[in-house]
């Protein structure tokens, strides 16, 4: 099980940097997308910058009562994600996407707590 939540923390870890670096710079198609959706313009900063803090307290050595903030904070978004892109009428594979994640997400969630309540 330890191994499950390694990597499966890992891979989300990088995935989401990956995305956090994209939504603070604000590139392009980021920027398109969040317009598509009817957010402002600095919704990505802000969105970066919370995933960048989610990024590093879900790579604290230890069992947190942080970690728990982080996931919840993160599954918002995921939530949040597929909804406005359903309501927006995009196609499924933009609505399951964010959903996908929130699986990854709740793997690693999983994986601790079975790991921490051995």
């Amino acid at each position: 099980m330890k191994l499950t939540y390694r990597i499966s923390t890992v891979l989300f870890l990088l995935l989401m940097l990956v995305t956090a670096i994209t939504d603070v710079m604000r590139i392009d198609p980021v920027l398109k997308t969040v317009l598509h959706l009817g957010y402002p313009a600095y919704l990505p900063l802000m969105i970066g910058g919370g995933k960048l803090a989610g990024i590093l307290l879900l790579s604290l050595p230890r069992y947190t009562r942080w970690k728990e903030w982080a996931y919840a904070g993160f599954t918002v978004l995921f939530f949040s994600a597929a909804i406005s892109h359903a309501v927006s009428g995009d196609d499924t594979g933009k609505v399951l996407f964010p959903l996908a994640m929130e699986v990854l997400l709740l793997v690693s969630y999983v994986s601790m707590w079975r790991e921490i309540n051995k």
